[in-house]
Formats: structure tokens, sequence, C-alpha cells
């Protein structure tokens, strides 16, 4: 009898505790209108729910993306724009010039460009959310490094941030550009072939491929005598000649030879003449070896380099350098200068401070003086105002009302090229901002429609709820009479 009533005791239990759990699920449903509230309620769904909420999560990362990246892009749009009605006030400042102009009224123009470059460097230098626009991958550093003189002018703007642009992931395996590189923004690269604007040299275009850009000063000085050093590296030696060919023949001069001796022997060979060699220095194992002039018929003249070699020397090794080219001498923006060479003449190679190149063709330089050459399709925005402004100011009248003018108008050209690249640019901007705005906005029905579908899995049906709250509470009071029942007989009721 007592295993009758345990039993019975227990699946009333069970069945109870079943009807209360179902009716607390259901309750829950209806607090929440969710019919998934914890994985367990069920696993499958829930585990395509929580790809849904992930791939939302996704997507709304991507959408940030696209913002930051587009308020970036509309601030380098502001920028690029504002710089090109800089260039433009820079073309009407330059169209103002004029020669009647007093000196008070001319020195107005080159400070009207030097304002106006000082705004383009510090607008190229802007920064949004602490990131610099136009420094490319490098957005922590400032892209432009300035050089300014003891005036507080600028002399020099070089660019020293990315060369890559830095791309932004705003969809999946779709990368935009956010930050540009500004060497590509600021600076034409489309190369022509170099133009000699004042053309009062007879310096020309040579055939080699310029490495220079935008504008560069050409300077062709007074001739001079070419000086070249002989000396023996390594030893000393103890014996020994070395042996000095120059312009077709040859001769040996002994290893301790002083310049005397030096110079008596040169003057033997039928390529020199008498006092067409001035000789100086010591010894040739001296650390300032012997160094030759070329003098007389050969003087002012670019000659060819003096070959020497090694006649029995028991240590040591002779060897040659040219100290300075003789003849006319080339040069651009203060780098080292070289002579004009007797053979070919058609492409010499003159080099700036930073080793990039100018090929000149010297054959028919017949004066000394500076001409400006033009690079067309290489101007960069700051390097080109500079010599503007410098021009401009044309400090001890260096250059003619005519060479003035004649600047002016190749200037307005390459002022034209740079507001033609920036307006490019511009064009450019608009069309990233719009094809990002598209592609925001395909996110944005995206979204909604992963946010549906993970709610249409996820949603209760709040009537279907009622009526299976309703349907369990009946069985739950039905379960505890039936129980009530139960549990209220005694052994008479079994005995009846």
């Amino acid at each position: 009898m007592s295993g009758i009533l345990s039993n019975i005791h227990g699946n009333i239990s069970f069945a109870l505790n079943l009807h209360y759990k179902e009716m607390a699920r259901l309750q829950e449903q209806a607090y929440t209108g969710s019919r998934i509230n914890r994985a367990s309620d069920e696993p499958s769904t829930a585990y395509l729910v929580l790809g849904l909420n992930s791939q939302k999560r996704t997507i709304a990362n991507y959408m940030d993306n696209i913002t930051d990246t587009m308020s970036s892009l509309d601030i380098a749009s502001t920028t690029v724009s504002n710089m090109v009605e800089s260039i433009s006030s820079a073309k009407v400042a330059l169209a103002g010039v004029t020669d009647t102009d007093g000196t008070v009224a001319r020195s107005i123009y080159p400070e009207t460009i030097n304002n106006l470059l000082e705004d383009l460097v510090l607008s190229a230098n802007w920064q949004h959310k602490r990131q610099y626009l136009f420094g490319g991958s490098d957005t922590d550093s400032a892209p432009y490094a300035i050089t300014r003189d003891s005036n507080g002018d600028i002399t020099e703007v070089a660019y020293q941030g990315s060369l890559e642009d830095r791309d932004i992931e705003v969809a999946p395996n779709v990368e935009s550009s956010a930050f540009y590189a500004g060497d590509n923004v600021f600076r034409s690269n489309d190369r022509g072939d170099p133009e000699f604007v004042l053309d009062n040299t007879g310096a020309a275009a040579g055939t080699g491929t310029a490495s220079v850009t935008g504008y560069t000063w050409l300077t062709v000085a007074a001739a001079v005598n070419e000086q070249q050093t002989i000396t023996i590296t390594g030893g000393p030696p103890t014996s020994g000649d070395i042996n000095i060919a120059f312009g077709g023949d040859n001769v040996d001069v002994a290893f301790d030879a002083d310049a005397d001796a030096v110079r008596a022997a040169m003057e033997s060979m039928s390529s020199i003449g008498v006092g067409d060699v001035t000789v100086t220095g010591t010894s040739f194992t001296d650390a300032n070896g012997i160094t030759v002039e070329f003098t007389g018929a050969l003087a002012l003249t670019n000659v060819a380099e003096m070959v020497v070699a090694d006649v029995d020397l028991d240590a040591g090794t002779p060897a040659i350098s040219t100290d300075r080219d003789g003849g006319m001498q080339l040069s651009i923006d203060g780098g080292t200068a070289v002579g004009i060479p007797i053979g070919d003449k058609t492409n010499v190679a003159v080099t700036n401070p930073d080793g990039k190149v100018l090929y000149v063709d010297a054959t028919n330089i017949t004066s000394t003086g500076v001409d400006l050459v033009n690079i067309p399709g290489t101007h960069d925005m700051f390097n080109t105002l500079i010599t503007i402004r410098d021009i401009l100011k044309n400090e001890n009248d260096t250059f003619t009302s005519g060479q003035l003018n004649t600047m002016r108008d190749n200037s307005t050209e390459a002022l034209d090229e740079l507001s033609g690249l920036l307006s490019e640019m511009t064009v450019s901007l608009g069309t990233r901002i719009g094809f990002l705005q598209t592609i925001k906005d395909n996110l944005e029905d995206m979204k909604f429609g992963v946010e549906d579908e993970a709610t249409l899995l996820q949603e209760a049906d709040i009537a279907q709820i009622a009526i299976d709250i309703s349907r369990r509470q009946a069985l739950y009071e039905m379960s505890l009479s039936v129980s009530g029942r139960l549990m209220s007989m005694s052994l008479l009721d079994f005995i009846r």
C-alpha cells in the first residue's frame, strides 16, 4: 500500500512540476515577446539567430567604417576645393603684375603669393580626428616638412609621408581609400620635355629623361681650368714608376717624383705642350697627391681624364680623380658644377643637391647666365609657388622686364596645370563619397533584412502563447484537483 501511494505522489509531483515549468516558459515569452530567450529553448533556431546577430554586427561595423571614411573624404574634398580657389587667387596676382608697377606695388605680389603658400601648406598638413588627411598610410606624422630662411619665408616644402593611400574595408572584399598620399594629390605626374623659359644661354634639352621636377634653375658659369689629382693609395712604395697617359701619348714618372719632375715629364708628351699644365703638390704618396691643372692651350677646356697605371711599383696602387671639370660650368639649383665636354655635348648630365638629373644639350651654349627650366607635367603646388614668389621678388633686378613677363606667362601655365590637377581630385573625391553612400545604403537594406529574419525567428506569437497558457493553466488545475482526490483516499476507500 505504501509503495502505491509513493508512486502516486511521485507521478503527481512530476506532472505538476512539468505544467509549472511550461507555464513559466510561456509567461516569460509573453513578458519578453521573444520565443527564444536562451539557447536551450530551441538550440537549432538559437544557432541561426546567433549567426544573424553576428552578421548584423559585422554590417554595423562596415557602416561605421563608411561613416568615418566619408567624413574624412568630405573634409579632404573641402580642403582641395579651397586650394583650387587659392590657386585662382595666385593666378589673379600674377595677372596683375605690370611693367609700370612701382616698387611698393611690386612688393605686394610676392607677399600675396607667400600668404597663399602658407595657407596651402597648412591645409596639406590638416588633421581630422588626429589623423593627417594627406599622409597616405602614415596618418600619425605631418606629411610635409617645411624649410624656412632667416626671414621666416618658406624655401622648400618636402613630402615625407607614405606614397601609398590608406585603404579601409567598407564591405566584404571591398576597400576604399580614406587617406590619400599627398604627393599623388598635389603633384602632377605627366612628364613632358624640359622647356628653357628664358633661352638666354643657348642651353637646350638633352636626349636623356630628366628626373628633376617642376621648376629648376640652370646656371651657366664662366669657364675654368680643369684640375685632376694623381695619388698612390696603399704602400707607400719604395721603387717603381707610374705611367701617365693623355691624348694618345704616355710617359713614365718615378713614384717619388716632385711637382716639377711630373710637369717636365708631362710636357714631354706630344699631346701636352710646354706651359699646358701647372703641377702642384708634394708627392704621389702624400694624402693630397699631385694636382695637375690644365693651362695654356688646354686652359678653360673640359679635357679627357688622364689614365694612370702601375709600372713595377713594389707597393700601392695609382689612382686618378677629376677635382674640377674644365670649360664653362653647368649647375642646377646650387648642385655640383660640371664642365661642357669636348666631344658629344648633346646630353650633359647636371645633378642637383638631391641627386636629381637634368640632361642639357650644351652644343649651342654661347654665354653665361641663369635660365629657368620648366618640366611640364611634374609641378607640385608648393615649390611652384615658391619659385613664382622668388621670381616676383626679382631681388637685385636679376631679370629684365621682358624676362619677368616671359616667366610670368609660363608660371600661369604651371598654375593652370595644378588647378586642373586639383579639380580632377575634387571630382574624384566627390565620386568616391557617392560610391560609399551607395554601399552604405545597400548595407542598411541588408541590415534591415537580417534584423527582420532574426525577428521572425525570435518573435513570440502572443495570441498562441495566450492560448497555450490557458491550456496549461487548465491542465495544471485539473492535475491539482485529481491529485487532491487521490491524496485524500484512505484504506477504507480501498476496502469498500
